[in-house]
């Protein structure tokens, strides 16, 4: 399950990323020129619109979620190891 976790947060930020390029080509070529695509990108990227930070977050959340229950499996794997004494 730890295996299949950590492939699908890689997996997810990969898609995320994507997500974002193909916006991006998507906003250039819907512009009139590459100047007016760049001011599109830098209007929908602006750290001030919450819409989109919200929407990231969003986009985000399973792969974060997913972290968190990989950290929390593997620190309670962790803790069921049984220790064993040194012997002298």
């Amino acid at each position: 399950m730890n295996r299949f976790l950590s492939g699908f947060i890689i997996t997810w930020g990969c898609f995320a990323f994507l997500v974002n390029v193909v916006a991006i080509i998507g906003l250039f070529i819907g512009a009139g020129g590459f100047w007016a695509g760049l001011w599109r990108v830098w209007d929908i990227y602006s750290p001030f619109n919450v819409w989109n930070w919200l929407g990231e977050v969003i986009l985000i959340s399973p792969a974060i979620g997913a972290a968190v229950w990989l950290e929390r499996r593997e620190d309670r794997q962790r803790r069921s190891r049984p220790t064993t004494p040194l012997v002298s």
